[in-house]
């Protein structure tokens, strides 16, 4: 038992706690995707989809961009699906929340991918190595087994200098340079 003079001290280290697990950026989790997500898709387009089958590290955010556009985020056992264009697809994550971006211990991690027309993409964030995160593109029927884990994730607030990815927008492919 603390003395009482301690509970102030041991209540503000215990918010400061709190306080480190935040990010700008927040999801909605739904039990079941929304019908756009598998919809069949625009001519031209590919469906990637995200998927974080792990309930290990579940308060820290991921938040992932496709050739500099974010696209979604990943929290806990979540997924999510977008629409890519055709082509040279850079998929870059960030792992950790904004405390610790600013302290520089979060982790940038990525994963490249050349885009079919009509293609179907999985790229899993592996956060089972505590304090980790790894991705690798993982087969259909994989992926199928993951998402029955998993919650849709579909990110409703972000930080004031960025949007929220549209509804059924395509995500370019890179241009050569």
């Amino acid at each position: 038992m603390l003395p009482r003079r301690a509970l102030p001290l041991a209540l503000a280290s215990l918010t400061g706690l709190l306080a480190l697990s935040c990010t700008k950026y927040e999801l909605a989790l739904h039990e079941n995707a929304p019908p756009s997500a598998f919809a069949p898709l625009p001519a031209d387009a590919a469906r990637i989809c995200v998927l974080r089958p792990h309930g290990v590290a579940s308060l820290v955010p991921a938040v992932v961009r496709d050739n500099g556009r974010l696209v979604g985020m990943t929290k806990g056992p979540s997924y999510f699906c977008y629409l890519a264009e055709p082509g040279f697809h850079t998929v870059l994550t960030r792992y950790g929340d904004d405390i610790d971006a600013k302290l520089g211990s979060d982790a940038l991690v990525d994963a490249t991918l050349t885009a079919e027309p009509g293609g179907h993409y999985f790229l899993h964030h592996d956060v089972s190595a505590i304090l980790t995160l790894s991705v690798k593109w993982v087969a259909p029927t994989r992926a199928n087994e993951m998402i029955a884990e998993c919650d849709y994730a579909e990110l409703v607030e972000v930080p004031s200098n960025e949007s929220l990815p549209a509804p059924g927008e395509i995500v370019q492919a890179a241009r050569p340079q």
